[in-house]
């Protein structure tokens, strides 16, 4: 499995590629904008783009996927059926993403948008802003940081612990020490 982190200058989010080392097929995880070493990265390793995943409908995680997909038109998954004018596939809770010989399991994670989704690889989650290192998306009330809350504890927290959280921004993380010490679920 190949893995690389994007940080992008819009709101210092986070995009991520992984890459099949067997098929050399690859997965672009949110698209702020066209990051700037993605060819680069993709030459390296001899990848081709073959498909995109988008966390939540936020222009931060949004804002480049016109560019992306002109350059290396892949499918997008996504829980909404359009995102900035392109059209997607939808996914929903327990639908798997293909990248090669790699299976992603799509979880729903609504709270800091309706349209939530995470996507968990044997050893890895995507979480978009649904869970960051030491904390959780922002909400627009309670009751909404209440299912937040709720979603992760029952669809991420239930991952191994040494499953490693690649997150909307920030740090990396692992399910373990989320569960020990992100102050909204300890």
């Amino acid at each position: 499995m190949i893995l690389h982190h994007f940080l992008l200058d819009v709101n210092e989010a986070n995009a991520f590629l992984l890459g099949c080392e067997e098929t050399k097929e690859a997965l672009l995880v949110d698209a702020g904008e066209y990051p700037a070493e993605l060819d680069t990265v993709l030459n390296r390793h001899g990848l081709k783009l073959s498909a995109i995943f988008i966390t939540h409908d936020h222009w931060d995680h949004t804002a480049g996927l016109a560019d992306v997909v002109a350059k290396h038109p892949a499918p997008i998954y996504a829980y909404n059926a359009s995102i900035e004018g392109q059209r997607t596939t939808t996914v929903k809770e327990g639908d798997t993403v293909k990248v090669g010989t790699l299976e992603g399991l799509v979880l729903e994670t609504p709270g800091h948008t309706p349209d939530g989704v995470s996507l968990a690889f044997p050893s890895l989650v995507f979480t978009g802003d649904a869970l960051f290192s030491g904390s959780i998306g922002g909400t627009a009330s309670p009751g909404l940081a209440n299912q937040l809350i709720d979603h992760v504890r029952r669809r991420i927290f239930t991952l191994p612990p040494e499953t490693e959280l690649h997150t909307g921004h920030g740090p990396a993380s692992t399910v373990a020490i989320e569960q020990a010490y992100n102050p909204f679920f300890v």
